[in-house]
């Protein structure tokens, strides 16, 4: 007697289960070995086998290099898997946390099963560069994995050097920002120095004419004292105080 259909599709679904209960076994069991891994010594954790023997020793020295420049702690992950309900980011950030703690530090984080890619920055980041430079770092490192005509060793090395160069460029400006004034900018300060201390001499000469003039307006002058005999017994009034000499007033000629 021959099933009915339904009855077939009893093994097919079975088989699919096992599958979706196996990748879930997969992403669980990658998330628990990145959150139990130590930070590793050359900066990066691989369990993807994505790199290379040679590309996994270029790329721990990019990773030293920048950590010296930048005197930061520079990780690099590849994971088959995130653990279910748990965003690249995330795993990215708490990785980064766990291995540098509060200290200065960039993870940038690589999620096989999805092809993406993600990069979790400390604060110290956020507060030492401008928000859109570090913004563009994401962007541009989605557009670079998502570039197929690349291998995926090669899409991951060029993210990282292209984020190194672009780190160094905004460190650069950083330390020129915080400089008190540049070296080409020597020469123009000190002369606008000389200037406005030219300028006060030439205040001070002026404010000190100033007060000599004005001292001198304020002095008082006194005719010269006069002998005057006395008059009839009164006092002042005799003697010859003012002499004229013309015609009287209204007198013919």
């Amino acid at each position: 007697m021959a099933r009915p259909p339904i009855f077939r599709l009893f093994p097919l679904l079975s088989g699919l289960w096992r599958v979706v209960g196996m990748l879930a076994l997969l992403a669980t069991g990658s998330s628990a070995a990145i959150d139990s891994v130590p930070a590793p010594a050359d900066g990066i954790y691989d369990d993807t086998r994505a790199l290379s023997e040679v590309g996994h020793r270029d790329l721990a020295g990019e990773l030293r290099s920048l950590r010296d420049d930048l005197k930061a702690n520079i990780w690099f992950t590849a994971t088959s898997f995130t653990a279910s309900g748990v965003t690249l980011r995330q795993q990215a950030r708490m990785t980064r946390r766990r291995w540098s703690g509060e200290s200065p530090a960039l993870l940038i984080a690589y999620d096989r099963a999805s092809n993406a890619v993600a990069l979790s920055f400390s604060p110290d980041f956020w507060n030492r560069y401008p928000t859109p430079g570090l913004v563009e770092l994401l962007r541009g490192a989605g557009r670079t994995i998502a570039d197929t005509k690349l291998t995926l060793e090669e899409r991951l090395t060029l993210i990282v050097q292209e984020t190194g160069k672009r780190l160094r460029q905004l460190e650069t400006v950083s330390i020129q920002q915080n400089m008190w004034f540049q070296n080409e900018e020597k020469r123009p300060v000190l002369l606008l120095a000389g200037g406005l201390l030219a300028a006060a001499c030439l205040a001070a000469v002026a404010g000190m004419a100033a007060r000599h003039w004005s001292g001198s307006s304020s002095s008082q002058a006194f005719f010269p004292e006069v002998v005057v005999g006395t008059r009839l017994g009164a006092p002042f009034g005799g003697g010859l105080i003012v002499e004229m000499d013309g015609d009287p007033v209204g007198r013919a000629g």
